[in-house]
């Protein structure tokens, strides 16, 4: 991978540009609000810099409005900087719908183990929260997004267990196995804190859920901060897709006799999904 600075005015951009099998150009601004481009294999610098030099204007009007979407995208309890979350305590997190779960970074001693809870706790009025605990003597911000992550794919993993469970048994059907989707980009060494659980740490448009011809689910670790009632929708939808591995009118007509509401769900999501990307 390559790197190429590109400038408007005073503002600067790193272009991080990949060589693959594809057959043309293109670019992307990824969740953490990096800008990737996908080249073909055996594409010369030369050529490289004139592509990135003729999408200049288009990579910053793409930046601008993905920065744009991320500063509307949910509540202002949110605080960010340059279209990325800051991750401090008293942040409010997403949690089964509600903003509701309360950021905690209690700093220790370099040397201890890293620890992630959850606690009930109260506001300063007396108010009681739920609170996320991390408990660490490392401030990244990488890091801290991926002690929050851990936690919510535990989350996730539990909530998808108990409703394919429920549903499997209601729909009359059976699934070969399901796993959270999660791997980080690029190995760091804090992650060895972590060693006994593989975490995808993906900046990509979020999948929710998907389903293979083997049987195999896989759902997205950002299920937890999602309504119930959505959760359920992804679930049966999945489960579906071993009945019908397409989105013809059938397939619809199967989910709808599990979940008669579905079609609000699946608005909910269309409307409201990609906020959520910004984590």
């Amino acid at each position: 991978m390559s790197q190429i600075k590109i400038h408007q005015g005073e503002k600067e951009l790193t272009v991080n540009v990949q060589s693959v099998n594809c057959r043309y150009v293109d670019f992307s601004i990824r969740n953490d609000m990096s800008v990737e481009m996908k080249v073909p294999v055996g594409m010369s610098q030369d050529m490289i810099k004139k592509y990135v030099r003729l999408s200049k204007d288009d990579i910053f009007k793409a930046y601008e409005q993905r920065m744009t979407r991320n500063h509307q995208a949910l509540p202002d309890t949110l605080e960010l900087e340059d279209g990325r979350i800051h991750y401090r305590s008293g942040l409010v997190l997403p949690f089964l719908g509600q903003m509701n779960l309360v950021l905690r970074i209690k700093y220790q001693p370099e040397g201890e183990d890293v620890n992630i809870y959850l606690k009930r706790g109260r506001t300063r009025t007396g108010r009681s929260e739920n609170q996320l605990v991390i408990r660490t003597d490392n401030d990244d911000q990488d890091f801290i997004r991926y002690c929050i992550i851990r936690y919510y794919r535990k989350c996730a993993e539990k909530l998808a267990a108990m409703k394919l469970d429920h549903f499997s048994k209601k729909m009359g059907l059976s699934y070969n196995s399901f796993r959270i989707t999660g791997k980080p980009d690029k190995p760091r060494l804090w992650y060895a804190a972590f060693s006994s659980q593989n975490i995808d740490v993906k900046n990509q448009p979020t999948i929710w859920g998907s389903c293979n011809r083997k049987r195999n689910l896989k759902f997205d670790w950002k299920l937890a901060m999602l309504p119930l009632e959505v959760i359920e929708y992804i679930v049966v939808h999945e489960l579906t897709h071993l009945k019908k591995m397409n989105h013809s009118k059938l397939f619809w007509n199967e989910v709808e006799q599990v979940m008669p509401e579905y079609a609000e769900c699946r608005n909910w999501l269309n409307h409201h999904g990609k906020e959520y990307e910004i984590f």
